[in-house]
């Protein structure tokens, strides 16, 4: 949603919304990330946000009182329609359900939804094309916003077509990081009304955001592919899913 420069300016508070500990495909621990964000960054809220599993978020949720910022629980849910983040859920989201299904689950937990990299084809050429050429379906869909700057997005441009393709579509933009390690939280942020979780959520709903950062830089991609390739492998295997989970801690 457009926002004039006055307004703009009353956009104090930065959050990043979307970030991976090593209980999905991160290389930290989710105090490793916390700690970094409260040492490191000038965070107002953060949210723990790995693919398809609550522990992590759910761990910092619970602990939220040891940190400076606001923390919010949520994942990033596998659709079958892309990536969603599932804010302010305290309960599992069921994986490789539709776009509207996704999003109706996600507010059913009185939760928000955001479309992640929706313009992003190496994650899901499908739904980059899909989103590319109607892109009023995340409208109907009931999605609460959309990430138009992903700092991790590879494909040149990514966010620069996400940034104009949905500047006009009448919904929340926001920026996030994508951080799978603790030195790329904050790459990317959204900028926001107010400071807590509460002025968040507020800004959200009503379209006072706006999306800002920098992609990572080019080591980090080298950094996190060994980690990527192992756990993809792995993911939904039956080994991963008897063996010992990552630590929180």
């Amino acid at each position: 949603m457009p926002i004039d420069a006055l307004s703009e300016a009353t956009l104090t508070g930065r959050a990043d919304l979307h970030m991976h500990t090593n209980v999905s495909d991160g290389i930290a621990t989710v105090q490793q990330m916390l700690d970094h964000a409260e040492h490191r960054t000038d965070l107002d809220v953060v949210a723990i946000t790995d693919h398809d599993c609550l522990d992590a978020s759910l761990w910092a949720y619970e602990h939220r009182h040891r940190y400076r910022f606001d923390i919010i629980p949520g994942l990033e849910v596998t659709s079958r329609d892309g990536h969603i983040l599932a804010l302010w859920v305290t309960r599992p989201i069921p994986r490789g359900m539709s776009l509207v299904e996704t999003v109706a689950a996600i507010h059913e937990q009185g939760g928000l939804a955001i479309m992640a990299h929706p313009l992003e084809p190496t994650i899901d050429f499908r739904a980059f094309w899909r989103y590319l050429l109607k892109p009023a379906v995340l409208i109907e869909s009931g999605i609460n916003a959309i990430e138009i700057f992903n700092a991790g997005a590879i494909t040149p441009g990514g966010n620069w077509l996400a940034a104009q393709h949905f500047r006009d579509a009448g919904i929340p933009l926001v920026g996030n990081s994508d951080a799978h390690r603790p030195e790329d939280i904050g790459s990317g942020y959204t900028r926001f009304r107010g400071k807590t979780a509460a002025d968040l959520r507020a800004s959200l709903v009503n379209g006072w955001t706006a999306a800002e950062g920098e992609s990572w830089p080019i080591t980090t991609y080298f950094i996190l592919l060994h980690t990527a390739i192992q756990w993809k492998r792995n993911k939904y295997s039956r080994a991963r899913l008897q063996s010992t989970p990552p630590t929180l801690l």
